[in-house]
Formats: structure tokens, sequence, C-alpha cells
């Protein structure tokens, strides 16, 4: 008579690590929760983690930020310093620096 043999269990698909004491496990997350509030650390409590998707090694941070940062670009003709060589405003990018 044969055996039967349980299914396999799924392989993990996220890798969690605390920031604060170092701590990482695998996550047994089939996907990722819409509300990702309230996860926290086992060890210590934090929450301050982040989640790694092993497939795509994308780094999900937590807590997320509420507004992402903004993109800048440094401007060419001043060398993001918002000067001209005469000691001028920058007419490019108006004495900022950033485009």
């Amino acid at each position: 008579m044969l055996a039967v043999q349980p299914p396999p269990e799924p392989a993990p698909k996220f890798w969690c690590r605390c920031r604060t004491c170092g701590h990482s496990r695998v996550s047994d997350w089939p996907d990722l929760p819409p509300d990702l509030d309230g996860t926290s650390c086992n060890s210590c409590g934090s929450e301050e983690i982040t989640l790694f998707e092993i497939a795509t090694r994308r780094a999900i941070r937590l807590p997320r930020l509420l507004i992402p940062p903004p993109v800048r670009y440094r401007c060419a003709d001043c060398g993001s310093g918002g000067l001209t060589s005469d000691g001028d405003t920058c007419p490019a990018c108006l004495g900022t620096g950033f485009l």
C-alpha cells in the first residue's frame, strides 16, 4: 500500500527584517495585505520593518511615508549652486540649484 504524502508547503514569498534590533524571519503571508498598519517585529515590537519580496527582491520599508519624496534634478547650468559665474541668480533654475 502506498502512503499518501501531504502536499508540499508553499515557498515563502516575503522576508522581514527589523531595522531596530536586526531580527529577521520568513513571513508566512501568501500575498501582501492591503493594510500594513500595525505590522511590528516579533522580538522588540518596533514598527520599523523592511519587507523583501523574495522573487523580485523588491524592498518595502515600513512605516510607509505619507508623501513620496520629491524627485529633484541638479541644474546643469550652475552645477546646483544657484549662482552664475558672475554671482547673479541662475536663470535656468532661478537660484534654487535644482530643476
